[in-house]
Parts: C-alpha cells; structure tokens; sequence
C-alpha cells in the first residue's frame, strides 16, 4: 500500500507542472483580452473626446458669428448726389460696434442718383456704377448677389416685380445711439410719413412706392395720375429735402416702381415686398418695424438716444425679444381725430386721460381684438414695469427688436390679408419672445380708406391668401417655412440662420420655463 502511494505521488509530480502551465496560459490569454478590451475602450473615449470638442469649436464658432455679433452689415444702401453726376458723399457715423472694426464706410453716388454702401465689398467705384444703372432688367442697389438671412427667390406672378428708380439718404449726423424705424407707403400717403417724420428724433428708412399701367403713374393725386416717373420722381425729392430741413427724423427713401397689369389690380398693394425693400435700407442695430400711419410716442426717440437706455435696449433684444408698443387709436376718423392723436403722443398721461375719456381705445380692438388682445391695454395703463407677452395666433404687434433677428417678409402676401400676421408669427417660431415697456406707443392717425380691401375681395385673392397663410402656418410647425422673396439670399434653410428653431432641434419648454424667462431682463 505505501508503495502505491508512493507511485501515485511521483505520477501527481509528474502532471503539476504541465497544469500549471496550463494555468499559465489561460491566465496570459485572459490578461491579453483584458488589455485589449482596455485599448478599445480608450480609443473610444479619445474619439468621444475629440468629437466632442470639435462640436464645442463649432458650436461656440456658430454662436459667435450669429449670436454675438452686433448688427447686421447690409452690402448695399443708397444715396443722392443733388447734380445726379458720380461723387463721393461724406462719411457716414455707424453703430460703435461697427466703428471698432475701423473700416472705412463710404456711400458712393453713381450717375443714376442711387447708391451704394462700400469700403468692405472689394467692388471698385466703376463696377458699382455698372451696377446702379436701372432699366428693364431691374438692376438696382438691391440686386446684390446673395442677402444675408435665408428666403427662397420665386418669379412673377407669384411674387412683385419692384424697380428702384432712387434712393435719398439723409445728410443728417447718425449716431451709435440711432434706432431705425422700417416702413412703407404709396405715394398718395406721402403726408403721413411727414406726421411720423415730426414726432421721430431718430431714423426713417421708407420705400415709397408708385404703381404704372402701360408705364404711366396711377395715383389718387391728379397731379400724378397719368404722368411719366419723372412727375413722382419730383414729388418725393422735393418732400425729401423738406423732412430734411424741418423735420425731426432723419430719413432715408427709395422711390420703387411696379408694372401691373390693369387697373384693376392696382389695388393689391405689394406691402411686404416694400417692406422688405424698407428693411434692405435699415443698418441700425435696433430697429422698429411700424407702419407709416402710426405715430411714435414723441418721447422715445429722446429716450433711446440716452446712453445707458440704449445699452439696456441693445441688452433686452439681444436675448431675441421683441418690445412690444402698445397700439391705439382714435373714435373719431376724422380731422378731430387726427388732432386728438397728436395729443395722446405728447405724454404717457395725456394718452391715459383721453383713453379714461373714451376718446382712445386699443387698435383695432373693435373688429379684429386679436391682433392687439395679447398686448392687454388695461394692464399697461396699471403699471410702470414691463411684463412678459403671451404669443396668439393673430398677434401683430408693433415692436422694436434687433434687425439681426428679423426674418425677410413673404413677398407673395399682397393686398388686404395676414402679410404682418404671418410675419410675427414666423419671428415667434423662430424664438422670439415679446415684452412690454412702459416707455413707449404708438397712436394710429386717421386717413381716408385705402382701395387695397376692396381689391382684394373683388379679385378673389382673398382666398389665395387664405389658403396661402394656411399653408405658411403648416410649413411653420413643420419648421420648413422660407419666406418667399424676389431675390437671392444666401441661404434657403431656416436652420442656419436660427440657433433657436423649436421642432428642427427639438425644443420644447422645459420644467420651470416661466421661472426662466422671467430672469431675462426686461426693458
């Protein structure tokens, strides 16, 4: 027996080395798995990492350009020289931000009387001469090759053809401090634009439009009707000249003419494409987007030149949101109407006593409550602080907001029929948030009915546009819609020119965005 146990001891010893190598093995094989496991997962992490900053790059590149940057430098603006000969005009006074970059700003004057804004374009004088001449072709300061922001360009008729014949700017002292007001009008409407002219401390940027037939003026004025352009051309120079001597704006015109087909049609005014033309003529970092029948409270302009408001104005709309003016308007339609409108603009309390008189009462409120319901009149009048505003379908307000977030107009909406509507809702799908300010309104003055109403029913356009707007507000929830335009910008998706679309990144409100929004500063 214990020479078995022997033997089987020496056969144990004889097999333990071979499992231990065994072991070995097994455990070299494991370790090698590990160790390559460990490879992997670092090199994943390296490339996480490195994804990771280069979105950060490109994020903070994103934000920076489009985010950061104040104001929007246009490629062209306009000018007259008074001999209508090629000159160079003096130095125009832009924004301090723009002024840090220490480019030379020159408004150059081509034979045509319109002009250009250069000094960065790389354009030489003579090429931008070329390019001033109108005619046909419609070759005008406003045919630059691409505009900032997106729009998709769509041709006739789906869109009007507008011809800019030219351009005055002021000859006035622009400052730093400067808020422009974008507008539009008819020719016949001229003396509207004087009333807003007298009660603005700041800049105008009008086109003032003429409708032809057969190349012959259409207009309500008997000295216009029927009259080649030379006959408004006169007309609008010498109203020019006049604001610039006597009123208190400073004010910057393009005279734009539209071929339409009968008489008819006249009537279907081409509102946004003018106000988009208004808006090309805007280089002020803040803007205010109001009609040529309102005027401002006489106060503002004096208060917005003040520094440290400015710097606050510039502040609030830098977080993209729209200050809402509150709208009124008269009982009476009439001359005593438009004296009553005067009033209310000389002071906040005046307003308040001829709204207590019933003399006053909010825009529209009578027959379309919610283009100015949200803006809730009675609330205003109770405080002296500004108060967030819900967005409604329907809101059109009237708003000072940065010009770097205003979306172009749809060209395609003409006549009598959602064309502002459908623009402040596009600026709300895009992020924009409003606010009031106890600091500012805005009094409709009285004037005869325009034709425009009337036309638009008798043409059967009306249910275009209604179908038309149906569409857009469609294409808005989809986060598809583009505005459609008769020129080139340098982009059709809405993506690259807005960091805050709702449904292209998936916003939605989180937890507590009241109590969010209500730590951004208001005005």
């Amino acid at each position: 027996m214990a020479g078995e146990g022997r033997l089987e001891s020496a056969r144990s010893t004889r097999r333990s080395p071979s499992q231990m190598g065994m072991r070995e093995a097994a455990y070299a094989m494991v370790e090698r798995q590990l160790s390559k496991k460990a490879a992997a997962r670092q090199k994943s992490r390296q490339v996480a990492l490195s994804g990771i900053v280069m979105l950060c790059c490109a994020l903070a590149l994103f934000v920076y350009k489009y985010h950061t940057e104040v104001g929007i430098a246009f490629p062209y603006s306009g000018s007259l020289s008074s001999s209508g000969t090629s000159q160079l005009s003096s130095e125009v006074v832009l924004p301090a931000a723009q002024q840090q970059q220490q480019q030379p700003v020159i408004v150059y004057s081509g034979a045509s009387g319109a002009g250009a804004l250069i000094g960065s374009s790389g354009l030489s004088a003579a090429e931008i001469d070329n390019m001033l001449k109108p005619g046909s072709s419609g070759h005008s300061p406003f045919d630059a090759p691409r505009y900032a922001g997106f729009c998709r360009k769509m041709r006739p008729p789906n869109v009007p053809v507008l011809e800019v014949q030219r351009m005055w700017l002021t000859n006035k002292q622009r400052n730093a401090t400067d808020v422009t007001i974008v507008t539009q009008l008819s020719v016949d409407r001229l003396y509207m634009l004087e009333g807003q002219c007298g009660t603005w401390g700041s800049i105008i940027a009008a086109s003032v439009h003429v409708p032809l037939v057969q190349g012959k003026v259409v207009s309500e004025l008997a000295e216009l009707h029927g009259r080649d352009l030379a006959a408004p051309l006169d007309i609008i120079a010498e109203f020019h000249e006049r604001m610039e001597k006597r009123g208190r704006c400073k004010l910057d015109l393009v005279y734009v003419t539209e071929e339409v087909g009968s008489m008819e049609l006249v009537g279907l005014y081409p509102v946004n494409a003018l106000r988009n033309r208004a808006l090309m003529l805007a280089q002020t970092e803040v803007v205010l987007l109001l009609d040529a029948d309102f005027l401002p409270a006489r106060a503002l302009s004096d208060l917005i030149h003040d520094p440290l408001m400015h710097e606050q104005l510039r502040r609030v709309t830098g977080y993209r949101q729209g200050i809402v003016l509150p709208a009124f308007e008269t009982m009476d339609d009439g001359e005593v109407g438009k004296q009553t409108a005067l009033k209310a603009i000389k002071s906040r309390d005046s307003l308040a006593e001829l709204f207590k008189r019933g003399e006053l009462r909010g825009f529209h409120m009578d027959h379309y409550n919610r283009g100015h319901r949200a803006t809730d009149h009675a609330r205003w009048f109770e405080t002296n602080i500004s108060y967030r505003i819900p967005y409604e379908e329907g809101f059109e307000p009237y708003v000072l907001v940065q010009r770097r977030f205003v979306p172009w107009y749809d060209e395609r909406f003409k006549g009598y029929r959602k064309n502002k509507v459908v623009h402040l809702m596009h600026m709300f799908r895009l992020g924009m948030e409003f606010a009031s300010t106890p600091h500012g309104y805005v009094v409709h003055s009285p004037h005869p009915v325009a034709n425009s109403w009337n036309t638009t029913q008798s043409t059967g356009f009306w249910y275009k546009l209604k179908k038309l707007y149906a569409d857009s507000r469609e294409d808005m929830e989809a986060s598809r819609f583009v505005p459609a335009t008769a020129f080139n910008c340098e982009s059709r998706e809405p993506e690259k020119w807005s960091f805050y679309l709702r449904r292209m990144l998936g916003w939605a409100p989180p937890r507590g965005a009241s109590q969010r929004q209500e730590q951004l500063p208001l005005l």
